[in-house]
């Protein structure tokens, strides 16, 4: 059986401002066809720039015996994504459900945009397709599911599903929009009082044998961004000197940490080590270089996950984010929505976008099922292309990394969505009498995949061209 739900096209274009007669020029005239077939059904996604505005008319058909038949039309505005008419259609449906879209439940899993997939019912009397939708707005919605039933399961096959809040769309449509800030790094205004650095060293013995050079200007401005972003009840709260493994009882604390445990921030900073210092660093340079004063690529979400005791979690994401970011590919957070599975952020070029996730591998273990399979999952219920990076913390032998690789493979091997995986190692190295980070990257690709990965950003993902992070001094305001 076929469940089909789609509303009448000639209401929905009226509402749109869009007429018959544009969606038959649209039709005849086309800039872009995409096809979908799936057993017996054949759907269409038909694009054409409109003659007199920036915008694009993208029209979904259904075609029944060599006809076409009209099922939904969308405007859509260039905003959606910095490059819009290099990306198929499907692609801008998708990004439109992601930033516009109810969430469906299908079965147990909760996804805004559904394309060919198959999912498993556990429950027999579950209700098969629901629309999360708790502030009642009207919606649009276009369902494709084929129920397959057997004694032992039941499967939701979905060609193509999504729900889109006309209230939001509407309003996206109709207001005016302020053009984005330039994409340029924070600038800060004074440098840190040197007092807090001049403390740390008295009180380290460990330091004061080190030989290594170490910029404590750069440490100082560190926490100068630290302080800034994080916000400085939390910096002064939570960046105290506490003693070593010292349990924290203060409710204050607890609510900014998620812990009574000593934040892992406040442990480097008052480690006295150059290897911790260093970190401090990385980690100012990851915020000023993500950091927007409008909030524009959802940042904020972040800093509440730094805040908390998980910040190495959050810390892993920054690195690579800011890497892409850097290499002038913005990047976009995913804001998390309770039982939905996303990936951390989405990357942005001039010849298409790539949804990201970060894991880190903790056990020195080759065993890589269980994270990759996690990933997968996040990826997949949001869309593709995908990328995958797992930082292995301790550095396995070149048996062990091919044996991961060649697991990854496997597991990739039938997952249209993703279409790159990266290990990550990350080790210090002398240079010049200094300590710095290096990184090792191990890439993997997916021949499989469905969506093909945009040029600019695997070369960006396979580390080709190190990035050379300036001094933060560097962003000083005169």
């Amino acid at each position: 059986m076929i469940f089909i739900f789609t509303p009448l096209y000639d209401d929905e274009s009226q509402e749109l401002g869009i007429t018959k007669d544009t969606s038959l020029e649209v039709l005849h005239n086309p800039d872009k066809i995409q096809e979908m077939k799936f057993d017996d059904l054949f759907l269409q996604l038909i694009m054409k720039k409109e003659p007199y505005a920036d915008s694009y008319l993208i029209i979904l058909t259904k075609i029944i015996e060599g006809k076409q038949h009209l099922l939904l039309p969308f405007r859509v505005l260039p905003d959606l994504f910095p490059n819009i008419e290099i990306l198929e259609p499907l692609m801008i449906l998708q990004l439109l459900a992601q930033k516009y879209g109810l969430v469906l439940k299908i079965g147990s899993e909760h996804r805004r945009f559904i394309y060919s997939a198959k999912i498993t019912i556990t429950k027999s009397r579950e209700k098969i397709i629901k629309i999360i939708n708790p502030k009642n707005h009207p919606f649009l919605q276009s369902v494709f599911v084929k129920i397959i039933k057997s004694d032992e399961k039941i499967v939701a096959e979905c060609a193509l599903a999504f729900c889109i809040d006309k209230k939001q769309y509407k309003n996206w449509l109709s207001s005016e929009h302020k053009k984005k800030l330039p994409h340029k790094n924070m600038k800060t205004t004074q440098i840190v009082p040197t007092e807090i650095v001049n403390l740390i060293i008295k009180n380290s013995d460990k330091y004061k044998d080190d030989k290594k050079r170490f910029n404590i200007i750069e440490l100082g401005i560190s926490l100068e961004i630290i302080e800034r972003i994080m916000g400085k009840p939390w910096y002064r709260k939570v960046l105290r000197k506490f003693k070593p493994e010292e349990k924290i009882t203060n409710r204050d604390y607890r609510r900014l940490v998620r812990s009574n445990n000593v934040h892992p921030l406040s442990e480097a900073l008052w480690s006295g080590k150059p290897k911790q210092f260093i970190r401090l660093i990385h980690l100012a340079h990851f915020l000023n270089q993500l950091w927007r004063p409008d909030d524009s690529n959802n940042f904020q979400e972040k800093i509440k996950e730094l805040q908390q005791y998980s910040f190495i979690h959050t810390f892993y994401e920054l690195k690579i984010a800011s890497y892409f970011d850097r290499r002038e590919l913005p990047v976009t957070f995913i804001n998390k929505v309770k039982g939905e599975k996303t990936p951390e952020f989405r990357i942005d070029s001039l010849d298409g976008y790539a949804f990201c996730e970060c894991k880190r591998k903790d056990s020195p273990s080759i065993e890589i099922d269980s994270l990759l399979e996690t990933a997968i999952a996040q990826i997949e219920n949001y869309g593709g292309p995908g990328i995958i990076f797992i930082e292995v913390l301790t550095m396995l032998d070149e048996k062990s990394l091919d044996t991961i690789r060649e697991r990854a493979l496997e597991l990739l091997s039938y997952k249209e969505m993703i279409s790159l995986f990266i290990l990550t190692h990350e080790f210090f190295r002398e240079e010049f009498e200094s300590i710095v980070i290096g990184t090792k990257v191990y890439g993997v690709f997916n021949d499989n995949a469905k969506f093909l990965l945009p040029e600019k950003i695997k070369q960006a993902a396979l580390f080709q061209d190190p990035i050379e992070w300036f001094p933060l001094s560097q962003t000083l305001s005169s």
